[in-house]
């Protein structure tokens, strides 16, 4: 296969759909090379809606939303849980599975041509790119990539680099009965179980969703990461304070989050988008919403024929970056006295709630915790996901 198309996008999933549906909105012929890997992409499944104005422009089925949260247990080793229900979900439970054929499919009804394909190689110039895959070979002024953390278009043009990246490791098992009231409708996250981090157990239905992420900085000799058998150790001792035993088959992947200043995620007619962006939130390890933001703001760009505006507006998302990574330091770092707090002022868990929702940034938070402090009400957007649609759009 040797075609010509406007756009070439690497990678089919929430970065990659968002910015060929919105190519393909507006005109352009857009082919989007989908290579699948045997296992699905572990994942924890938590998309705050903050970014629920970006996923229903896709008009997905309203069956992946079927699992809201509105609860939250704070946690911590050795120490009495804090419960919090807030009045409106602030996020929702998916299966990544489910939302990768989902996006898949409203890629396809855009009338986008995908190539279950791997990119191989890649030759670059100031005209556009021409892409060998192994179904062929491939043409266009632009590019997209979208092909996740040390994709090929990062590694080529050195676009998306960071020294900060989120290390987890997660596994989904049947819900057991024990737990399933304690997790109808909420979260559960753990302090302290891990160094810099935090554990997580999420149900959807009848499954449940266990993993343990934590914070690690790229070295001049790699990645300063903890050993895997302290990682699994911290997980499987989670576990065993969930009632649930040894750890089944877990799986670990890397969120590249940025890590000082803003990565340069655009260079000529190229650019990354989502994990190849490293645009994951440094506070939460969220990147499903980051992604398909930066794919929007991308395929903007590309449609204005100027790529410098991409690296231009992504600045709302690096500031935000900013205070998520300030605030993980200090929660991540004095676990035992945050979640205390949250133990003695369950309340203060409301104004979490309200950054899931998009009523509130992280760089409002100090704010918003100064006003608690003082007696008053914080301002929020009334409007749900008001600040991320309004100031980052």
């Amino acid at each position: 296969m040797n075609e010509s198309h406007d756009v070439i996008v690497i990678g089919l999933g929430p970065g990659g759909a968002m910015a060929a549906v919105e190519l393909a909105k507006a005109g352009a012929k857009v082919l989007v090379l989908d290579f699948k890997p045997k296992k699905t992409k572990p994942c924890g499944g938590c998309v705050s809606r903050r970014w629920e104005w970006l996923l229903r422009t896709l008009d997905l089925p309203n069956d992946l939303w079927r699992h809201p949260v509105d609860r939250l247990w704070l946690t911590a080793p050795d120490r009495p849980p804090a419960l919090w229900r807030t009045g409106e979900p602030g996020a929702y439970f998916v299966d990544r599975a489910e939302l990768d054929l989902a996006l898949s499919k409203a890629v396809r009804n855009a009338g986008v041509q995908v190539l279950e394909a791997r990119a191989l190689e890649m030759a670059y110039s100031t005209i556009g790119v021409t892409l060998k895959s192994t179904a062929g070979q491939h043409r266009a002024p632009w590019l997209v990539g979208a092909d996740g953390a040390g994709g090929l278009m990062g590694r080529k043009l050195g676009l998306g680099r960071s020294k900060l990246a989120y290390r987890a490791v997660v596994e989904e098992r049947p819900l057991p009965t024990h737990l399933a009231e304690r997790l109808n409708h909420a979260a559960l996250i753990e302090l302290g179980g891990v160094l810099g981090g935090y554990a997580w157990a999420f149900a959807r239905g009848q499954t449940v969703n266990l993993g343990m992420g934590y914070w690690c900085v790229k070295k001049k000799a790699g990645w300063a990461a903890l050993p895997t058998s302290e990682v699994v150790k911290a997980f499987a001792g989670f576990l065993h304070r969930l009632g649930l035993g040894e750890p089944g088959p877990w799986r670990g992947w890397v969120i590249p989050c940025p890590g000082g200043g803003p990565p340069l995620v655009a260079r000529g007619r190229a650019c990354v988008v989502g994990d190849a962006a490293a645009a994951g939130d440094p506070f939460l390890g969220e990147g499903i919403g980051q992604a398909m933001f930066s794919g929007r703001l991308a395929a903007q760009a590309v449609l204005d024929g100027d790529l410098e505006r991409y690296n231009r507006e992504l600045k709302g998302l690096w500031r935000e970056h900013r205070h998520g990574r300030l605030l993980a330091r200090l929660i991540y770092g004095w676990p035992g006295f945050f979640q205390g707090l949250a133990c003695r002022h369950p309340g203060a868990i409301e104004l979490g709630f309200a950054v899931l929702r998009g009523e509130l940034a992280q760089a409002g938070l100090w704010s918003a915790v100064a006003a608690k402090l003082l007696g008053r009400e914080p301002t929020l957007d009334p409007a749900a996901r008001g600040y991320y649609s309004k100031h980052l759009n």
